[in-house]
């Protein structure tokens, strides 16, 4: 293995993969593990001729599978980062970050967060999907709970791609290109939601990997992203 974490040969010539390609196998492992093992819903496939064929196990208790994302999505692939790399955790932007920036990303971020929950409420295909709970309710001894386990799965989420794939990967593949990568996987993990949510997963995903990377945290992301998907729930529940 060559010291930079590249490409290297073993002696049948087979390639065999540096430190950069294990930790972005690890977070493929990870999200093909939580995709098809611990979903909130069931996904398939509806042919003509064969009907409807489940495609990957379904459906986990909502919390649970907020659980099942903090381990997948969160720890697994954090812990295989460090291993890897030898990064700490605050080089995985785990840590307190630029206080100002935080403040000032957050003071913007939080209302439009809100703005973009109560457009996205207006999507029927979005009403179709969200809340993952199908039982929620406004009511605050529900909607409380179950928000406060969803930031379960909002943090997990952003240790992977901003935290594993960005922080983790900027200085062996560069800051563009770690940007770039993460933001193409976090797209590619939005497949089977509604399409204008895996879209905006785009933009998303290459501004929230810039705003990471100034702020030098991932934690303004995580509450502007929870902000975002609690506010999209709310909304929806008082359509």
């Amino acid at each position: 293995m060559k010291a930079n974490g590249s490409l290297s040969f073993g002696r049948l010539g087979v390639p065999v993969p540096g430190r950069t390609e294990g930790v972005i196998l690890t977070s493929v492992l990870a999200l093909f593990l939580f995709y098809y093992g611990a979903r909130a819903d069931v996904i398939g496939t509806l042919s003509v001729g064969r009907g409807w064929t489940p495609t990957a196990n379904g459906a986990l208790p909502v919390r649970l599978h907020f659980l099942a994302a903090a381990l997948l999505l969160g720890i697994l692939p954090a812990v295989a980062c460090r291993r890897l790399t030898g990064k700490r955790w605050g080089d995985l932007g785990l840590g307190t970050g630029r206080v100002r920036p935080i403040a000032r990303w957050l003071a913007v971020g939080v209302p439009l967060a809100v703005v973009g929950g109560r457009i996205a409420a207006g999507s029927a295909s979005m009403r179709g999907v969200y809340p993952l709970d199908a039982g929620l309710t406004r009511a605050p001894e529900d909607f409380i709970p179950y928000a406060l386990f969803q930031f379960l799965y909002y943090a997990s989420w952003e240790v992977l791609f901003r935290g594993v794939l960005l922080f983790g990967l900027k200085d062996r593949v560069g800051t563009s290109g770690a940007n770039v990568l993460q933001t193409a996987l976090s797209t590619i993990a939005h497949f089977g939601r509604p399409g204008a949510e895996t879209f905006a997963a785009i933009p998303g995903g290459l501004v929230f990997g810039w705003v990471g990377l100034r702020t030098g945290s991932i934690w303004t992301i995580v509450v502007v992203h929870w902000v975002l998907g609690t506010a999209t729930d709310w909304f929806i529940l008082g359509w």
